[in-house]
């Protein structure tokens, strides 16, 4: 085996045994304001689900308190919009976190 595919075959057991951190933040667009105001911001644990869990909570909870407005997400250098505050049936109301995990 050359050097070069050695140094490939290390590059990807490498990849493969590193765990994935995924940062992730949570902030707000208040009214009259033109920037977003960071809330909550973390890095996930082993994998992007883990993260989007985090994300998820910090959201809920940020809606929560501040209710209806233009919240912003972002997951892995994903950028996100979220304005919550409307059940299944498009109407407004007080944001609760799902009891049962799935929605309300």
């Amino acid at each position: 085996m050359d050097n070069s595919a050695r140094l490939l075959r290390s590059r990807a057991k490498a990849r493969h045994h590193r765990p994935m951190d995924v940062a992730w933040t949570v902030g707000v667009l208040p009214a009259g304001v033109e920037n977003v105001q960071v809330l909550a911001a973390g890095v996930g644990g082993e994998n992007r689900a883990s993260a989007v869990d985090m994300a998820s909570g910090a959201l809920i909870v940020a809606a929560a308190d501040r209710g209806r407005a233009e919240y912003r997400v972002s997951l892995a250098g994903t950028e996100l919009m979220v304005i919550p505050g409307l059940d299944r049936r498009g109407r407004s109301g007080p944001v609760h976190p799902p009891r049962d995990g799935v929605g309300h």
